[in-house]
């Protein structure tokens, strides 16, 4: 069978393409961010927990509600401009998932539960308890991660999609060896962006501990994550990596400003800078999400090049879109000013 055969038509897009690329690789570095702190951190307070040193794992546990909320509703946008522009895919990879992708939401919820039983019954329950319902709240979080992965990566496999015609139900992109240093690399990143939160949480704090605590974490998982992401890129395609070592210009020029900032990066943890760190986390993650775009450009070339969908130009919603964009920036910057002026009147 010739998998090109299973792949939809591509639907006309109302305004150029390159708009929802942009907005994509926009949203998805804001939805990193925040899946990096919110799993790093509980990754860090587990495993101080264990070793006896529940002071991390309560703190941070306080704060992952919130930060799990802030996460899925982070993730919304790049999933749609995700969808916009290549659907096709996307959609066929979260059918051939079948059940497996549709669990992500009870995992989800699984979890959202679960550290809210643990932020509002903290006292209540026995340490061992306690530790107990983190883990598993946290393995929830771990497999929508692992599940996500496996259906990005699938999504840029056609050629794989024939196995569903000789299994039977739905099947994970587990034979692809890119999936685990690509689900590694997330894994080990959020646990430095984690040990950056614990670290930012202390200095805001005025706690020398936490500083020192998160600032070992971070620096020493981004140097694995260096080690993960070589893996990650050894992995790929021979034809991609000639691409990242210099056959296309913009995509090496890509990966060459993500090691300057991962550089830096390690510069501002080494000398325990949480503020300046903060900014080349950002400048990082943005730089590492354009190199993920890379490689799916690069995968899909074979089989899709966004440049030949037709677009209509009907401008009028994209125009709503950035209206109610605005406003509801201004609505969230004046939410945060009042929430940060009410706990300077209770303090």
């Amino acid at each position: 069978m010739n998998p090109a055969s299973l792949i939809p038509l591509a639907e006309p897009l109302p305004i150029h393409w390159a708009w929802f690329d942009v907005l994509l690789i926009v949203t998805f570095t804001a939805h990193v961010l925040f899946m990096n702190a919110l799993v790093g951190s509980a990754i860090i307070g587990l495993w101080r927990a264990m070793r006896g040193d529940g002071s991390v794992a309560h703190d941070v546990g306080m704060k992952l509600p919130p930060l799990l909320a802030l996460t899925i509703n982070m993730g919304v946008a790049p999933l749609l401009f995700l969808q916009v522009n290549y659907g096709h895919f996307d959609y066929v990879s979260s059918v051939l998932m079948g059940g497996w992708w549709l669990a992500v939401i009870a995992a989800l919820m699984f979890s959202y539960y679960g550290f809210y039983t643990y932020k509002f019954r903290y006292e209540s329950m026995g340490q061992t308890s306690r530790n107990v319902l983190y883990a598993a709240s946290l393995a929830g979080l771990l497999y929508v991660g692992f599940m996500f992965s496996n259906n990005m990566t699938l999504m840029l496999r056609p050629d794989a999609w024939t196995e569903y015609f000789t299994t039977i139900g739905s099947f994970l992109n587990t034979s692809d060896r890119v999936l685990y240093p690509r689900f590694l690399h997330f894994m080990v990143g959020a646990i430095a962006i984690g040990g950056l939160f614990i670290s930012l949480l202390g200095q805001w704090r005025k706690n020398d501990e936490f500083v020192d605590v998160g600032m070992v974490w971070f620096t020493r998982a981004t140097l694995i994550n260096v080690g993960v992401g070589f893996w990650f890129l050894m992995a790929l395609p021979s034809g991609m990596i000639l691409n990242f070592l210099g056959s296309n210009l913009p995509a090496t020029m890509t990966i060459i400003a993500s090691l300057v900032a991962a550089g830096m990066l390690l510069s501002a943890g080494f000398r325990k800078h949480p503020t300046q760190a903060v900014t080349w986390a950002v400048l990082t993650v943005f730089f590492m999400t354009c190199t993920r775009h890379w490689v799916r450009t690069f995968y899909l070339d074979p089989w899709f090049r966004i440049e030949t969908t037709p677009v209509t130009n009907q401008y009028s919603s994209f125009y709503l879109f950035l209206g109610f964009l605005v406003v509801g920036l201004a609505g969230i910057g004046y939410m945060l000013k009042l929430y940060f002026k009410s706990r300077e009147g209770r303090a």
